[in-house]
């Protein structure tokens, strides 16, 4: 498949494809990884290390990622695309540059880093949301933020979690884990829904607080990429419910898609999506369905 024509441009001054910027090194990209990843390995946001590659790129909000995704075909040979055709997706055989760091960062530190960079990504800043009498604020999200710095809030790598992230509250001090693999980064705006809940000591049940959740994620990947195909649950996850797995995916995309231009749903809207955790056979959730859930604050 071909990328979205609308997606892509030549550059207005094209960076030479000798460049070398200063104190950088040459890094062969990986499936899985993304600018988001890469920038916290070395304690940079994502478009700085963009920029640090391609510094002539425009500073209007728009032309930029046009002119990215030109560099990302020409010059870094990616074919792989995200599910929606709008932007490229690292690839082997590719390479791009890292700027050396001023000392070597531990997993756990390029882990926060990648958290850090996600929370504070703009299309976070756009995430206003609710259903019912809950709501979540834009802000919240950078109240996160400033709970890991001030070491409220630990950021661990778990290899065991297997591309996922989880969310603690109950550990002293509450704690989010990483899977390394990681390459969803809704999964770590939902995992940090959960740390709001938390953070607000907000009484709860399990459809509202994992329904927030995959809503949460849904938005993140609508409000970064556009509409997307639909993710399909695999066939072979008994003995999970399939039927519930993918009403939650489903309707977790299809509430995104309102709430992205009304920021508001009923509890009626999604009761769909709530209803779904009850039978999930797996996760969880079904054992915790209907039960009350308190948070204590972080």
């Amino acid at each position: 498949m071909a990328i979205n024509p609308q997606s892509i441009k030549p550059p207005a001054n094209l960076v030479p494809r000798n460049y070398t910027p200063a104190n950088g090194r040459k890094y062969p990209v990986q499936i899985g990884d993304s600018w988001a990843s890469l920038a916290a390995t070395v304690g940079r946001s994502p478009w700085d290390l963009i920029r640090y590659n391609y510094p002539t790129l425009p500073l209007d909000l728009q032309l930029p990622a046009k002119e990215v995704n030109w560099y990302l075909e020409h010059y870094v040979g990616c074919t792989m695309l995200t599910p929606d055709g709008r932007n490229y997706r690292f690839s082997p055989p590719g390479e791009i540059w890292l700027p050396n760091p001023a000392a070597a960062l531990t997993p756990d530190q390029v882990a926060q880093r990648l958290v850090l960079s996600i929370l504070r990504e703009p299309v976070v800043r756009r995430m206003n949301f609710g259903v019912g009498f809950l709501m979540i604020s834009a802000t919240y999200y950078e109240d996160i933020a400033k709970a890991i710095e001030a070491g409220k809030i630990v950021v661990k790598v778990n290899p065991a979690l297997r591309n996922l992230a989880m969310y603690y509250g109950a550990s002293s001090p509450a704690r989010i884990e990483l899977s390394p693999t990681i390459s969803d980064m809704g999964l770590i705006v939902h995992e940090c829904t959960h740390a709001i809940f938390d953070m607000r000591k907000l009484t709860t049940n399990v459809e509202q607080s994992e329904g927030f959740g995959y809503l949460s994620q849904a938005l993140y990947g609508q409000l970064k990429y556009g509409p997307s195909a639909r993710y399909t649950v695999p066939f072979h996850w008994p003995p999970f419910s399939w039927i519930s797995w993918q009403t939650i995916f489903d309707e977790s995309t299809r509430l995104a898609a309102v709430l992205k231009t009304s920021f508001w749903v009923s509890e009626a809207d999604a009761a769909r999506l709530f209803g779904a955790f009850k039978n999930t056979r797996g996760g969880g959730y079904d054992t915790r369905a209907g039960k009350v859930e308190t948070n204590d604050g972080l």
